[in-house]
């Protein structure tokens, strides 16, 4: 098993309130010079989302279709849908459950997401644990690369435009009836 001492002690530490020092696309071409090519195409299968036998992508893709499934229960039992419209998965994660609850009754659905978004973070954390000089050390750090892609995206100015956009015409619709 490869350790990547000086590779993984170059890289910035990623925080959820952090900048986002560089994407996901720049990471894995600077990485395909540091790293083994099977341990790149690890990283790009895990950026890709493709099923793997490598434990900790199998492990972060478990926790992300729970997440998944269960974020569309809580969500059809809120709009009174039958559990046959969105299947739920026979597993559960008690600390995703609660997360997605905390997440769905945020008051602002931006905190939702964000609240969403911490819980991906910290599995990623805990699943590298002590290991900081690993291929999975570097799984993490691309996945929470990825996620702080997704986070830069939402820009409350950009969003409120948006929605001053449909409201008015909207608006405009009504007025011509």
């Amino acid at each position: 098993m490869a350790s990547y001492y000086y590779y993984a002690s170059t890289l910035p530490h990623l925080r959820l309130d952090g900048p986002l020092p560089f994407d996901v696309a720049t990471f894995l071409a600077a990485s395909s010079d540091q790293v083994s090519r099977r341990d790149h195409a690890l990283l790009v299968a895990a950026v890709e989302g493709r099923e793997s036998r490598h434990p900790f992508i199998r492990r972060w893709q478990r926790h992300q279709r729970l997440l998944k499934s269960e974020l569309a229960a809580q969500r059809s039992r809120r709009k009174g849908l039958g559990a046959a419209a969105y299947p739920h998965l026979d597993e559960t994660d008690l600390r995703i459950c609660e997360a997605v609850r905390h997440a769905l009754a945020a008051d602002d659905p931006l905190k939702g997401e964000l609240m969403l978004l911490e819980l991906s973070f910290n599995e990623l954390d805990e699943q590298v644990g002590l290991a900081a000089f690993t291929i999975e050390a570097l799984l993490a750090f691309v996945l929470k690369l990825q996620l702080k892609e997704r986070q830069s995206r939402f820009v409350q100015s950009a969003g409120n435009s948006e929605f001053e956009r449909l409201f008015s015409n909207l608006q405009r619709e009504i007025a011509k009836r």
